[in-house]
């Protein structure tokens, strides 16, 4: 009899590591990762968070053939060909095509704006208030291990930030950019708030001498930037300067057929289950050991 309760109780503490294993999410950032959430179809549309003109912020526009903004160059100085007030802002990246290595993303920018300065025969022209429509689309190719952007002609475009390793732990150094010998990281922060579990970037990265800000929010399931109503707001990306962005105010993700996880619920099951767990298998286990030396008294 004894030893049938012991069997017993064995089976039920594997039991329980098992369900402990499958539930409980085992929170590690990978250096080298590839999200697996990233396959063709998959897109990412990013608006700006509200209608109000604070939030709409400015765009700084450069000329995709001017050779001073091959490369990276276009973040030096955050030189520009055009700064323009948003009215309405539209951007999009798809996913086209995705091997084993490397993912094709398609990127459409719909955007209207005031200009606030422009280039005209190299002299800055101030306050026109004609508006102006920019309708633009590219290609990009994405390393799925390294996050490194290059265009079609194969020149590198920097490191994209638009979505980072899943799971990092609170305080976990995570890479925003590479460059030859030049690596840039960040401090993440994990949250428990909203719809799902979320962690964010410091406020801001120095990269070729300029310093940029982050202060992004990240969804902690796939690592993907979503941005937060009324808080951070995607402001440069290399994906972004395929289309001649070099910096401003794109927005926050408004729309995407990504699946985030599950949401994050009021009632932390999850918690509960991890704190019960050990409990009730270490009860099981002392009533196993009574029975058995009540057994060898009799």
């Amino acid at each position: 009899m004894a030893n049938g309760v012991c069997k017993f109780v064995i089976s039920v503490l594997m039991m329980c590591l098992c369900v402990f294993g499958m539930f409980i999410p085992v929170v590690t950032a990978r250096d080298a990762f590839a999200p697996s959430w990233l396959k063709e179809g998959a897109y990412v549309k990013y608006e700006p968070s509200s209608k109000s003109a604070s939030s709409l912020g400015a765009v700084g526009f450069f000329d995709l053939s001017n050779p001073k903004f091959a490369g990276t160059n276009y973040m030096l100085s955050q030189q520009v060909d055009a700064v323009l007030e948003t009215i309405s802002s539209s951007l999009v990246w798809r996913c086209i095509g995705v091997n084993s290595t490397m993912a094709k993303l398609q990127i459409t920018l719909d955007y209207v704006g005031k200009p606030s300065f422009y280039v005209e025969n190299l002299e800055w022209v101030n306050d026109s208030f004609e508006e102006v429509p920019l309708q633009r689309t590219a290609e990009v190719y994405v390393d799925l291990y390294t996050r490194a952007v290059y265009n079609v002609e194969g020149v590198f475009l920097g490191t994209t930030h638009l979505w980072l390793p899943a799971n990092p732990n609170d305080d976990q150094e995570i890479i925003i950019w590479e460059e030859n010998s030049e690596t840039i990281t960040t401090a993440v922060e994990v949250f428990e708030q909203g719809k799902h579990y979320t962690f964010e970037t410091g406020p801001q990265v120095t990269i070729k001498n300029q310093p940029l800000l982050l202060g992004l929010t990240y969804n902690l399931n796939t690592g993907l930037g979503v941005g937060r109503e009324g808080g951070q707001s995607f402001r440069w990306d290399p994906i972004f300067a395929a289309v001649g962005i070099s910096y401003g105010t794109v927005g926050m993700v408004t729309e995407t057929n990504i699946d985030l996880g599950p949401e994050h619920s009021e009632t932390n099951w999850m918690q509960i289950l991890y704190y019960a767990i050990i409990p009730v298998a270490i009860i099981l286990l002392i009533v196993t050991l009574i029975v058995k030396r009540t057994k060898k008294k009799r």
